[in-house]
């Protein structure tokens, strides 16, 4: 999935790294807490689409949680407009869905200091360890939720 809006909207690198360390160079295949395995996964859920109604497989949440921690782990943050892209839902059902993530601490809004029209959302700590324990479950890791 390209990171760019219709709009030319580009994300931004961050600061500081995530501290997602798990692809090791030249390893094949590469493990369920990569951002590439993570992308795949966002890749068959999207491609779902193609054959059945979208209305069977709605979870902007867990699209939204999918998304945002692959960026973490590229060290990119996204913007409310673009999540809304990513999750496939109109603005207000993803904004929403954003209201409900924050309340459960899993991500952050943060403002942009050079465009006050745009928000920037960022899985938080919590979303992190939740997500890599998540995919480490799946991949038969030890990680507990």
């Amino acid at each position: 999935m390209e990171n760019e809006s219709a709009a030319g909207e580009q994300p931004v690198l961050l600061r500081d790294r995530c501290s997602v360390n798990d692809v090791a160079a030249g390893a094949a295949p590469a493990p369920l807490t990569s951002p590439q395995r993570v992308r795949e996964i966002v890749k068959a859920r999207a491609a779902r689409r193609k054959f059945f109604n979208e209305q069977l497989f709605a979870d902007p949440a867990w699209d939204m949680l999918l998304e945002l921690y692959a960026l973490k782990c590229e060290d990119l943050r996204i913007s409310v407009s673009k999540l809304s892209h990513a999750a496939g839902v109109p603005g207000t059902t993803a904004l929403r869905w954003i209201d409900k993530l924050e309340q459960e601490q899993l991500l952050f809004r943060k403002d942009d200091p050079l465009d006050g029209r745009r928000i920037w959302i960022e899985l938080s700590d919590k979303g992190l360890e939740r997500m890599r324990a998540y995919l480490q479950h799946l991949s038969g890791g030890t990680a507990a939720l």
